[in-house]
Order: C-alpha cells, then sequence, then structure tokens
C-alpha cells in the first residue's frame, strides 16, 4: 500500500498558548516526520511560491485575505502524479477555521477517486474545525477518514498520539 504525506507548514513566528515563539521547523511539519516515519511514506511539503510573511501577525492576515478571496496561491511544485498512492495523510495548521489556501490549490489539482485521505492539523485550540467536510468538498474523489488534531505547542510529545491514530 502506497502511502504520501502531503502537508503545509510554517516555521518562523508562531502562536505558542498565548505567546510568541519563533521556530526553525514548523509544527506540522514535525507531525508529517512522525507520520512518515511510522509509515515509511513518501513526503511532500506543499509551498506558495509567495509565502507569508515571518512575523506570525501579519501571516494570519495575510492568510485571512487568502481565505476572503477564496485565493489559490500558486505552488512552488505539485506532485507529478498521485495515482500510485492509496492513502495520503494530510497535513496542515487550522488558519481561520480551515486549512491554508495554499492546501486547497493541492487538492484541487488532482483526481482522488478511490483514494483514501487522512486529515491531521496542528492547532492551538480550535482543532479540526470544518477542515475534514472543506477536504471532502474540493478533493473529487476522495475517501476523507477521521482527521487528527494536534496542539500545535504539544507536537514534539505527540508520537504516541499519532501512532494510535494510525
Amino acid at each position: 500500500m502506497a502511502v504520501l504525506i502531503a502537508f503545509y507548514s510554517r516555521a518562523d513566528e508562531n502562536y505558542f498558548g498565548g505567546a510568541m515563539k519563533y521556530i526553525k521547523i514548523g509544527n506540522t511539519e514535525k507531525a508529517a516526520n512522525m507520520i512518515a516515519d511510522i509509515t515509511k511514506g513518501d513526503v511532500f511539503k506543499i509551498e506558495q511560491k509567495v509565502p507569508y510573511s515571518a512575523d506570525y501577525n501579519t501571516c494570519i492576515e495575510q492568510a485571512k485575505n487568502d481565505k476572503n478571496k477564496k485565493a489559490r496561491p500558486e505552488l512552488i511544485a505539485l506532485p507529478e502524479n498521485i495515482s500510485g498512492y492509496d492513502e495520503i495523510y494530510l497535513g496542515y495548521p487550522n488558519y481561520w477555521g480551515t486549512m491554508p489556501m495554499a492546501v486547497y490549490t493541492f487538492l484541487e489539482s488532482f483526481d482522488f477517486t478511490g483514494i483514501k485521505i487522512h486529515p491531521f492539523c496542528t492547532h492551538e485550540g480550535s482543532g479540526l474545525s470544518n477542515t475534514e467536510k472543506d477536504i471532502a468538498g474540493a478533493a473529487k474523489g476522495a475517501i476523507v477518514e477521521k482527521g487528527l488534531a494536534i496542539v500545535g505547542s504539544s507536537v514534539d510529545n505527540a508520537k504516541q498520539l499519532i501512532e494510535r491514530w494510525i
């Protein structure tokens, strides 16, 4: 069974339960790496051609504006093909109750017929919100499984939680 871990993550200044903290590796990327270690799947990082600001407050305003415009930011790259995968673990931070718009760009670029998508998100209090439903609407033909919400500031201690979910 071929597995892909596709994720969007952001380093730089992040919000950690009431405080700002600079991180070199984004929380969602840390979770994606744990999933890759467990599943031995291939890894693909979803990256915007024009990234959001390193400053947290500017970033969330940019993300909010993109959401309000229903923007589909251009990505640096896309996988050549996803038809060889049976399962995709799709990771993202929860931005304004949904996924970053770049994740929509990724999802709307492929036909997911018959592919299981396992959503996982990092957040600081909003959980999965409506992202499972959002994925089902954007990923044509996908079978969207129950997702996993990980508190971003606790991601370094989330391996057992992730193992149980997988």
